[in-house]
């Protein structure tokens, strides 16, 4: 029965480490955390067994739950032209066709999409608003501008790499404190 605790917390870790999905390693962090209070229990320690069932198993999975839905809205900002703003009800379908590819993209990751429409200038909404990236049109690229602390970066350049859909080039900026 131990070797059978001792493979599932090799198999829960591992899992937890290599799943795509945040969720899916927040439950195998539980099950990881029970098995090793199961082992525990095994080696005549129940205090701490039942120390690791209610920390490991209960609190810290309600934390990482809480955590995840904090980090749950990826918030874009698309930088609008002045003359873009003419017609509120009509975007150009190339415009519609980029916005869906974004939503796309948080959909695939588990994100929600808040898309905020600005005709500030990339500074000053990267200087006065939270945001995870910052769309700007030129007539050759889109540029995505980042925040220095987003964390799917590489994911959504392998997006955009991979979206047969988009036809514009891409050219990803981050924005550091400095420039703001």
């Amino acid at each position: 029965m131990l070797e059978f605790a001792l493979i599932l917390l090799i198999i829960t870790s591992i899992s937890a480490i290599q799943t795509r999905y945040m969720r899916h390693a927040v439950i195998y962090l539980g099950l990881f955390s029970l098995a090793i209070s199961f082992v525990y229990l095994m080696f005549n320690a129940p205090d701490v067994a039942i120390a690791e069932a209610i920390i490991g198993s209960t609190i810290s999975t309600i934390l990482f739950i809480v955590v995840l839905q904090k980090h749950k809205i990826f918030t874009i900002y698309y930088k609008m032209n002045e003359d873009d703003t003419i017609d509120d009800n009509l975007l150009l379908s190339h415009k519609q066709l980029l916005i869906k590819s974004f939503e796309k993209f948080c959909s695939k990751q588990e994100l929600e999409a808040q898309i905020i429409y600005s005709t500030e200038d990339v500074l000053d909404i990267a200087k006065n608003h939270q945001y995870a990236i910052i769309l700007e049109e030129s007539p050759y690229e889109v540029i995505v501008h980042l925040h220095p602390d987003n964390y799917k970066v590489n994911a959504l350049r392998t997006f955009l790499e991979q979206d047969q859909h988009l036809k514009n080039k891409y050219k990803m900026i981050f924005i550091e404190d400095d420039e703001i």
